[in-house]
Order: C-alpha cells, then sequence, then structure tokens
C-alpha cells in the first residue's frame, strides 16, 4: 500500500521543525546583574529562571517562547499571568531579546538598553538573603 506524498512528508517536516526550534539552555535557578554582589541586588535587579521561563519579584506564572533566534540573539515573546506573589493578574505580554553567555549568564536587551546577569544561587537563593 502506497501512503500519500503529504503524510510521507509529515515526519520530516517534523524533523526539520525540532531541529530549527531554539532553547534556552541556562541553568535553573536566581539571577542577578553581574556588576553587583549577589548579596547586595536590589529586587529591580534579580529574576529567576526555572528551567523553561523567567519571573521576576513582581511579575510571575510567565510563559516564554522564542519566536527568532539570530546571530546568538533570541527574540522572546513573555507573557506573566500573576503578581510577584503568585496572586492572578490581567496577563502582561513583552517582547525581548536575549544573549546567553554560557549555561549561567545572559544578557538581557530591552528598546536600547542592555544588562548582564549571572546566575546566583538556585531558585528561592534571593528568599533566604
Amino acid at each position: 500500500m502506497r501512503m500519500p506524498a503529504c503524510a510521507a512528508m509529515a515526519p520530516i517536516l517534523m524533523l526539520a521543525a525540532s531541529a530549527n526550534a531554539a532553547t534556552i539552555t541556562l541553568k535553573a535557578g536566581d539571577y542577578g546583574a553581574a556588576g553587583l554582589a549577589c548579596d547586595e541586588q536590589p529586587n529591580a535587579s534579580t529574576m529567576s529562571y526555572d528551567g523553561r521561563s523567567f519571573s521576576y519579584p513582581h511579575a510571575s506564572n510567565c510563559t516564554d517562547r522564542i519566536t527568532k533566534k539570530r546571530a546568538g540573539v533570541m527574540t522572546i515573546v513573555e507573557t506573566c499571568r500573576a503578581a510577584g506573589d503568585g496572586s492572578p493578574t490581567h496577563p502582561d505580554t513583552q517582547t525581548f531579546n536575549l544573549r546567553q553567555n554560557g549555561n549561567d549568564r545572559f544578557t538581557l536587551i530591552k528598546a536600547r538598553s542592555a544588562m548582564t546577569f549571572r546566575r546566583c544561587g538556585p531558585l528561592g537563593y534571593f528568599n533566604k538573603h
């Protein structure tokens, strides 16, 4: 029995799509501004990465989706659905660029500013300091 041409192409297209999918390969943990000591970070310069998405002191329950990768810079569309304490809020969607500098450092690029972050410790690190 002969398969239709489009059915035969489906597995090839799925492999091609997964091969082109960009991923963030950072270590999960709490990140702070690279220019400050980890124990001296103000809330504004901290963020957490759980292995899938980022969260912040004032936004959580975020979903990150990489929409483009070009010259080592990923364009990420992020929707956050809760305040930093986890209480539900109106979803907020933003787009930003990220350049990964190894598995524990990255540069966040928004509009015309850039800030480099480094991993300070595991998830919850800033809750203890």
